[in-house]
């Protein structure tokens, strides 16, 4: 049991001491706001539609916050010259969605606890929500909608991922973006890829990193 609360701390912090922020960049329009994962859950929650929201639910991002409660935590912290890792901003940067962002920038009821929510890699949702609730007439028949290069970032990349998950955090590892991607991968089961679409997306070996099982 202590093995498992200690595997669980040692994830959770890995982005202690880290400089990046874990946010994926905005879109064009300075208005844009982040919204909150369960604003996502809306229409992101749909078993056809890839149950996203319940994905990300059962991930260490949507628990990277309530990590750095544990005691395992608070003793990490302490070995950094960190005394509370839920309120400094070496920890809280990454572990929460939009940490320094100013206030405006946060739709009303944005909870910044939920931990490393959809908006930190896919950037603030405000201005999708806006634009797929407008356009909700057009996919009645359950097809896919067409999202916009710059409404939201629809496939985030490596370097996003990197801005908290480098070797600046105490508790790196190698890092093998098509590994980790596949872990919390949540794809719309309705758009169809093929086989060597599908291929591509798999580590072959060829990042050179141990995979932790």
């Amino acid at each position: 049991m202590r093995k498992s609360i200690v595997f669980f701390a040692s994830a959770v912090l890995i982005a202690v001491c880290t400089l990046a922020v874990a946010t994926a960049g905005d879109p064009p329009d300075k208005g844009n706001k982040y919204i909150g994962a369960d604003k996502c859950k809306n229409c992101h929650e749909a078993k056809a539609k890839g149950s996203q929201y319940s994905t990300w639910k059962g991930t260490k991002h949507a628990k990277a916050y309530e990590g750095l409660g544990t005691e395992e935590a608070k003793k990490q912290g302490k070995e950094k010259g960190v005394d509370d890792p839920q309120t400094n901003e070496k920890c809280i940067k990454c572990h929460q969605t939009g940490y320094g962002e100013p206030a405006e920038k946060f739709a009303a009821g944005f909870d910044p606890k939920a931990g490393v929510q959809c908006e930190s890699c896919h950037g603030p949702g405000g201005n999708h929500l806006k634009a797929r609730m407008a356009a909700a007439d057009e996919d009645e028949e359950g097809g896919l909608a067409t999202i916009p290069d710059g409404e939201i970032v629809k496939a985030p990349k490596e370097e996003v991922c990197k801005k908290c998950h480098n070797e600046e955090s105490p508790n790196y590892k190698p890092f093998c973006f098509k590994h980790f991607e596949e872990q919390i991968r949540h794809f719309d089961p309705r758009k169809k890829r093929t086989e060597a679409e599908i291929k591509a997306m798999h580590c072959a070996g060829e990042c050179g990193v141990k995979h932790d099982k």
